[in-house]
């Protein structure tokens, strides 16, 4: 009687544990998306491990924002366009598809000192920090600088040497594919601008006209490639393409990753002076898809991780840039780029007249 009284406690003693580890485990939603440079997020192993915590199991397809645009979407829950005319055209073809603003970058000119510095003497580029000792951040003139290029200058005819470096190829920034890349289309945009007086082109012979005279600049860097980034990163990058086009983001998690206090003082930023802040946006296309949208944009540890890896996340508003990343910047001791007091921006044309301008400079 004995031994069954214990068998029959210890049974009861076991079985509340036995079930609660028949409790099924939260469901997890797998979530697959497309999209450009923001892929660097949602590849981060920290980002993969939080959204695994948070029972979210996200699958990323890499491709150009434009291309991204071009294709169909269907078999994807969310894409992810880096800038608002990829954005435009999925969502004038998708219906239901709801857009979100989690983090935004600025689209930048990433160079190296010696040539920010050959600019800066020609009154070109400014420092945003003229009391800084080795300032990170300029300001550049977009029609100025592309004027360089027109006059067919080249970095040995502006000074270049004078900073140890011999360069005998024209002066002009590299970008990636304009068919596919939305930085690449952008940094068109920014140059038609510049070019039209600092007006938007309004008209299809304004921009006929525009693509005709901004051909050559595009042809003149060659063959194009997806990304940039990888040269500019790389050793050889100073003399194959001393200055590329790319966000903000990516050159801020490349010093962000260094450690603290030392900054790679060689590469640094060109900020356009009529600038254009692209606006990636997270475009939901399904109930998965807006369950994802509102986790990045509400979930603290989120946040924080997509400040970590140099995005600006905005307010809870969703108005305004969030101070988290200058704050990060600062603790890390680099210096954080400035917003100023310049409200100058740069626009794009319409949809339409923006797309004619892209294909015919790209023969897309």
């Amino acid at each position: 009687m004995l031994a069954l009284g214990l068998v029959g406690l210890v049974v009861l003693v076991l079985t509340p544990a036995l079930v609660r580890s028949a409790q099924p485990a939260p469901a997890v939603t797998v979530v697959r998306g497309k999209m450009g440079s923001k892929v660097d997020f949602f590849r981060d192993t920290q980002v993969q491990e939080l959204l695994r915590r948070k029972n979210f199991e996200v699958i990323v397809d890499n491709s150009g924002s434009r291309e991204v645009a071009t294709h169909d979407v269907a078999r994807y829950d969310f894409v992810f366009p880096s800038g608002q005319p990829a954005a435009e055209m999925i969502m004038n073809t998708n219906v239901g598809a709801q857009a979100y603003v989690p983090f935004v970058s600025p689209i930048v000119l990433a160079t190296y000192r010696p040539y920010a510095e050959a600019l800066h003497e020609l009154g070109i580029a400014t420092p945003m920090n003229p009391d800084g000792n080795s300032p990170l951040y300029y300001r550049i003139d977009v029609s100025r600088f592309v004027e360089l290029t027109e006059l067919r200058r080249r970095w040995n005819d502006i000074g270049i040497r004078e900073h140890g470096i011999q360069n005998n190829n024209l002066v002009l920034a590299h970008t990636s594919d304009v068919c596919l890349s939305n930085s690449g289309g952008t940094y068109q945009g920014l140059i038609a601008y510049a070019k039209n007086g600092g007006t938007v082109a309004s008209s299809e012979a304004e921009v006929a006209a525009l693509a005709e005279s901004m051909k050559p600049l595009y042809r003149a860097q060659g063959a194009p490639t997806p990304d940039r980034v990888p040269f500019y990163l790389s050793p050889e990058g100073k003399r194959i393409a001393p200055i590329v086009v790319i966000y903000e983001h990516q050159y801020l998690a490349h010093q962000l990753r260094r450690p603290v206090g030392q900054p790679d003082e060689d590469r640094v930023l060109l900020y356009p002076a009529d600038h254009f802040e692209t606006q990636p946006a997270f475009i939901a296309l399904n109930d998965n898809g807006r369950k994802l949208a509102q986790l990045l944009r509400t979930d603290p540890e989120l946040r924080t991780r997509a400040v970590e890896l140099g995005f600006r996340v905005l307010d809870a508003e969703q108005d305004t840039a969030s101070p988290q990343l200058t704050r990060l910047l600062n603790d890390r001791g680099l210096e954080a780029p400035s917003s100023g007091n310049d409200h100058t921006r740069a626009y794009l044309p319409t949809l339409d007249l923006f797309e004619m301008l892209i294909t015919r400079i790209g023969g897309c």
